[in-house]
């Protein structure tokens, strides 16, 4: 089976599709389940494909006793029917919960809730469904996610297709289920990517939970500086040097790498899974990790697009980190691009003024008569 077709990033998937890279049964595992835009029909299809190729298969135990005495048969197996049971009582009715949606608009490019920013409240999940089907009759919804709350506390969150296909069920909070629905959370897989040290990568996902302000552009781009999955070769091939103790930026303990690695591959989950690299914050250059599964490192594909407003910041850094430019010049940039944006910040809030007046002021010049 053609395991990259799972993987969420075009970038990582057509690279391992290149170098025919051949997943282990725990890493196929994994791409399956975090497949976004994969029905779970399929999903489900590929997990049996899974048990017929290693149904013996021994899973290495995680934290919290995930995986233990498990077998890649017995656990997806076992997986499937309580997945399936958890979609059952989520379609069902009753007295004892109510459903809210939100939704992707491909037009605004960003999560949005129903209701006008106050989510309306239906009876069951059939009712939200219906409402946000009518709601897309231009076409401009993507995905619609639907969740049921239950007056005890617990939450199941379901992610669909604007026709009603499930992509994907879950648990949010209550009863969890460690050792099975929730599995998935305690893994961490290394699996190759063609991204290297200075590339700008942007995330294939916009995060739910920080819905876009009015006006806010933000695209949540990172200049790449090292992947959880970088050990002691790739950091060598990336341009760092090895140092006992580190004190420059290009520097690394290589042995202290491997040995992190190592540490994941037995005890890391899936907020282990992450990229370093530097951001924007509004106008301000920060150095920080991602986190989660929804911003882990399998996550993300090289930007190719136009870098606009204070987002140049990071073409100079791209640059200088690659080699390209020197210090001097990463600063000399810096220095002109705020220049010009404040400039352009402070000319959007003259357009209240007639010419007359701006010419008045200096701003504009006079015509000559």
């Amino acid at each position: 089976m053609d395991y990259t077709k799972f993987l969420n990033s075009k970038d990582i998937a057509s690279y391992l599709r290149r170098s025919r890279y051949a997943f282990t049964p725990e890493e196929a595992m994994y791409v399956i389940h975090a497949a976004a835009e994969i029905p779970l029909a399929e999903k489900y299809a590929a997990y049996e494909e899974l048990i017929e190729l290693y149904p013996d298969h021994a899973l290495r135990e995680r934290r919290q006793g995930v995986f233990k005495d498990q077998t890649v048969a017995s656990f997806l197996r076992t997986y499937m029917q309580r997945e399936r049971a958890l979609l059952d009582e989520f379609k069902r009715g009753g007295g004892d919960a109510v459903c809210t949606y939100d939704y992707f608009s491909k037009e605004d490019d960003a999560w949005l809730q129903d209701g006008y920013g106050q989510h309306c409240v239906y009876r069951n999940f059939s009712e939200a469904l219906e409402d946000a089907q009518a709601e897309n009759e231009d076409g401009d919804i993507a995905k619609i996610i639907v969740t049921k709350r239950y007056f005890s506390g617990r939450t199941i969150e379901a992610t669909l297709l604007p026709d009603g296909t499930f992509l994907k069920i879950e648990e949010l909070s209550g009863e969890r289920d460690e050792a099975f629905l929730h599995a998935f959370e305690w893994m961490w897989v290394k699996i190759p990517t063609p991204f290297k040290f200075g590339d700008i990568l942007a995330p294939v996902f916009r995060d739910r939970r920080r819905p876009r302000r009015y006006g806010d552009e933000a695209r949540e781009l990172v200049v790449l500086t090292e992947l959880c999955t970088w050990g002691s070769k790739e950091l060598k091939k990336n341009g760092f040097r090895d140092a006992k103790t580190p004190c420059m930026w290009f520097e690394h303990n290589f042995a202290a790498c491997d040995r992190l690695i190592q540490t994941h591959e037995e005890y890391g989950d899936d907020s282990d899974m992450i990229l370093c690299g530097y951001f924007l914050d509004g106008d301000e250059l920060c150095y920080d990790h991602t986190l989660g599964m929804d911003k882990g490192y399998l996550n993300f594909e090289r930007f190719h697009g136009e870098l606009k407003g204070y987002e140049r910041l990071l073409c100079s850094v791209s640059n200088f980190l690659k080699g390209k430019i020197d210090l001097e010049l990463m600063q000399r940039a810096h220095s002109l691009i705020r220049a010009e944006e404040e400039c352009r910040e402070k000319r959007s809030f003259l357009d209240i003024y007639t010419d007359e007046g701006l010419t008045l002021a200096g701003i504009k010049k006079a015509k000559n008569k």
